[in-house]
């Protein structure tokens, strides 16, 4: 065989050699692609190891008129209560469950003075508020929450009642948008002997004030202004009415709030005498 006649044998293995490599390397980048892109999915999936877990954060304000210091024995009083509600890290969505305040020495709650009005009533009138007897109204409010779902963040107006007997609190709330709710429940009041506090107030927050278009709803602020009066015998009567001030000239608030999960928050204010 002459080397005229190897020549062609020699440059078709080169060739063979070539392709073989060229396939190697070939299947090794299309491994370490799926590996990144594997790697890439993950990390959007997968929560950091040391995420922090959100916790709720709660801030109490309060005011009480009239705004003379010492207030008068016997006067009729207007309380603006306002909670806001938020996390840290920011952006929990967190679901209240339930809310209970606790409020100290320096008012009297006259509610066996009012008329009534029970959420029972209320709710089989489907939240008619006119079915509830004149006078019983004893303040208003707005609730702002976030449904989950949607992203969107809406206000509810809050329409507060004596309770019967003056031992509770009935509230209607209702909301508009992104959905029709109107929600009626009632928080008992109960009175507390020998401690910081004269008296409690706390319900459970209603399923329907939970979840909305099937996605949680994420309370973010409550703020409400009672301060009914009326005429009895020729006298004004509240149906917060003052009392002896603490010696420390500020009467306490605290408030005790449950979410979905078991976790808890309390906030404390004082609000002076």
């Amino acid at each position: 065989m002459t080397r005229g006649t190897r020549a062609p044998l020699l440059g078709r293995a080169s060739e063979g050699q070539l392709s073989a490599h060229t396939d190697t390397a070939r299947a090794a980048v299309a491994a370490a692609m799926a590996t990144v892109l594997a790697a890439t999915a993950l990390a959007a999936v997968a929560p950091a190891a040391d995420a922090p877990v959100p916790r709720p954060v709660v801030t109490i304000s309060a005011r009480v008129s009239p705004g003379t210091r010492p207030i008068p024995k016997d006067v009729p009083l207007t309380v603006k209560l306002d909670t806001a509600f938020s996390s840290t890290p920011p952006g929990g969505d967190l679901v209240l469950q339930r809310a209970t305040y606790l409020f100290g020495d320096g008012a009297r709650v006259n509610g066996a003075l009012f008329p009534a009005c029970s959420a029972a009533k209320l709710q089989q009138a489907h939240g008619r508020l006119s079915v509830c007897p004149p006078g019983s109204k004893i303040g208003t409010g707005i609730a702002t929450g976030r449904a989950v779902a949607i992203g969107v963040t809406s206000s509810g107006k809050i329409t507060i009642f004596n309770g019967p007997g003056g031992r509770s609190l009935v509230l209607n709330l209702l909301v508009v948008s992104p959905a029709l709710i109107d929600a009626t429940f009632s928080a008992p009041i109960t009175r507390l002997r020998g401690g910081r506090y004269a008296f409690e107030l706390s319900s459970a927050v209603p399923p329907e004030l939970q979840r909305i278009l099937d996605g949680d709803i994420v309370v973010e602020r409550l703020a409400i202004t009672t301060g009914a009066t009326r005429v009895i015998s020729g006298h004004r009567r509240g149906y917060f009415e003052a009392v002896s001030c603490p010696p420390d000239g500020g009467s306490a608030i605290r408030g005790e709030f449950t979410y979905k999960g078991g976790v808890t928050a309390t906030a404390d204010a004082i609000v002076p005498c």
